[in-house]
């Protein structure tokens, strides 16, 4: 029988997050990791540029001889249409200083949309990410996640998947008795 858990994460550099998520991953002892990158990367193991907290699961499962397999699909894109590449990079620059000054919480919260932004800079931020990203495109993008772990996904055991926060209540959703492991720096 398989049993799913999931942890909802940002794509942040923070060693606060990093050692949670070991400790996390560490606890829930998975049969099987599925991370937030490409499927062909991980079993190719060409996992260099990948987001910082799914290299830390990634190398997590490698020291404990954990199965690995990715979820994140080639496409759609979750931008809004109409952006030219010179709006995007100012966008996604912005939103990386944005992020960079909040904790992880925050961050994960804002892009979650759990709750009003607090201050001058996290209300920068929700604005940064409506400009950006299209909602109905990031919900498809999620729609594929879902499918890609189903395919990958052993048939018998714990699986354990960690995405990026904003996808963790949609997957758990699709996922028959799928487990949320939350906590201060996990949705």
């Amino acid at each position: 029988m398989q049993r799913f858990s999931i942890i909802g994460a940002a794509h942040v550099q923070n060693a606060a997050l990093f050692e949670a998520l070991e400790k996390a991953l560490d606890e829930a002892a998975p049969d099987q990791l599925i991370l937030e990158m490409p499927d062909d990367a991980v079993t190719m193991g060409d996992v260099a540029h990948q987001k910082p907290e799914m290299l830390v699961a990634y190398r997590w499962a490698a020291r404990r001889g954990v199965p690995v397999r990715g979820h994140e699909p080639s496409g759609p894109s979750i931008l809004r249409d109409g952006l030219t590449a010179e709006r995007i990079g100012a966008l996604v620059q912005e939103m990386d200083t944005l992020v960079s000054n909040l904790t992880v919480r925050r961050t994960i919260d804002i892009f979650c949309d759990r709750g009003e932004p607090e201050t001058p800079a996290e209300q920068r931020l929700e604005a940064v990410i409506k400009d950006l990203i299209d909602p109905e495109k990031a919900l498809a993008r999620t729609q594929a996640m879902i499918a890609a772990i189903r395919h990958v996904a052993i048939p018998e055991g714990a699986v354990l998947i960690v995405c990026g926060g904003v996808h963790a209540p949609h997957i758990a959703a699709a996922l028959p008795g799928c487990r949320i492991i939350h906590g201060e720096h996990f949705f």
